[in-house]
């Protein structure tokens, strides 16, 4: 065994290898989307464009770790959108505020409207989830006043399963093949970072924060 896959670092108590710190990555953003609580159940997406960059919220929808797969959701007339068919790699950013960890992703995207995934996807939806891809209105649109994403007839009630089928032409599944993790855990006893690549070859490391 080399001194790389010997050392340790020490969470909560816990000792991690290398290959144990990955997978405890992994497992805490499998729990993340069915979890009550979770500090990784909402990301940073951070897409490139010819013009600059752009970030924004989103939330993690599902998780494969044996695959190294990760999903969310979106308008598919959002910007976003367009930037990630131009240039499909992006960055995810998780933060825990409570645990001091940071994870990042490199992520390469695929982009699902009008297939099975898409509908996989959209029957699990809530009418509350539903709703807000009933918006008659581009996200971005300029407008004379504030409007809430959604027709005015539903903002003290939801639509119905029926109603709510109009938002499916407006639904996008971001698909994101994991190329990297980036994790970082900060701490007044000392630091914590490695990297665990997948691809274009399967690699992990200790990192200086």
């Amino acid at each position: 065994m080399d001194q790389l896959t010997e050392a340790t670092t020490t969470l909560d108590g816990t000792p991690y290898t290398l290959t144990e710190l990955g997978q405890f990555c992994w497992q805490q953003l499998a729990e993340a989307p069915e979890a009550e609580k979770s500090n990784f159940k909402t990301m940073a997406i951070a897409t490139c464009t010819h013009n600059g960059a752009g970030a924004r919220m989103a939330v993690l929808r599902k998780v494969d770790p044996e695959r190294k797969y990760v999903w969310f959701h979106t308008d598919a007339r959002s910007e976003k959108v367009i930037q990630l068919e131009t240039i499909p790699n992006a960055g995810l950013l998780f933060w825990d505020a409570e645990q001091q960890v940071q994870i990042r992703l490199t992520v390469e995207t695929r982009l699902h409207t009008d297939d099975f995934v898409a509908d996989d996807h959209w029957e699990t939806l809530s009418p509350s989830s539903r709703k807000l891809y009933l918006s008659e209105k581009k996200p971005g649109t300029e407008l004379p006043a504030p409007y809430p994403g959604f027709p005015e007839q539903f903002a003290d009630e939801l639509p119905s399963v029926s109603d709510s089928e109009a938002g499916r032409n407006n639904f996008a599944v971001i698909e994101c093949r994991v190329l990297n993790i980036d994790y970082l855990h900060l701490s007044r006893q000392g630091q914590t970072r490695a990297m665990f690549q997948y691809e274009p070859v399967v690699k992990q490391s200790w990192l200086a924060p």
